[in-house]
C-alpha cells in the first residue's frame, strides 16, 4: 500500500514527524537502567539511542506506514461494522436454535430418567 496515495501528504509527514518527536522525547525521559516501566519500553529506548539518524528515519517510516494503513482502514470501519452486525445477528439466531434443540433433548432425557425411577420405585413397592 502506497501511503502517499492513501492520505494527504501533509498528514503523512505529520505522522512521521510526531513519531520522531515522540521517540526522542521518550528516550530523554526514560532511563533504561532503572526498573521503572515495562521492559519493552526500555529495550525500545536503548535501541533508539544506539541508532544512527538514517536508521531512526527508516524505523519511523515503517511505523508511520503502519499508522497510515490503520487510519485508512478505520475509514472503512462503518461499512465493516454494518456487515459485522448482520453476521452477529445470524450467529445469534443459529446459537438460539441450537440451544433450544439442546434444551429439548435434555428435557426429554431428564423426563425419561424420572419415569424410569418412578417405575422402579413402583415395582420395588409391589
Amino acid at each position: 500500500m502506497d501511503r502517499e496515495n492513501v492520505l494527504p501528504k501533509r498528514l503523512v509527514n505529520y505522522i512521521h514527524e510526531m513519531g520522531v518527536r515522540a521517540l526522542d522525547n521518550l528516550a530523554t525521559k526514560v532511563e533504561p537502567a532503572s526498573g521503572d516501566g515495562p521492559p519493552a519500553v526500555h529495550t525500545l529506548v536503548e535501541h533508539w539511542k544506539s541508532m544512527s539518524k538514517d536508521d531512526k528515519e527508516k524505523f519511523v517510516d515503517r511505523v508511520a506506514t503502519s499508522v497510515v494503513e490503520v487510519v485508512a482502514a478505520s475509514a472503512l470501519l462503518p461499512a465493516g461494522v454494518k456487515l459485522g452486525k448482520k453476521a452477529a445477528k445470524a450467529a445469534r439466531k443459529a446459537i438460539k436454535r441450537q440451544s433450544k434443540a439442546l434444551k429439548k433433548t435434555a428435557t426429554k432425557l431428564v423426563d425419561g430418567v424420572r419415569r424410569a425411577k418412578k417405575k422402579s420405585k413402583k415395582s420395588a413397592k409391589t
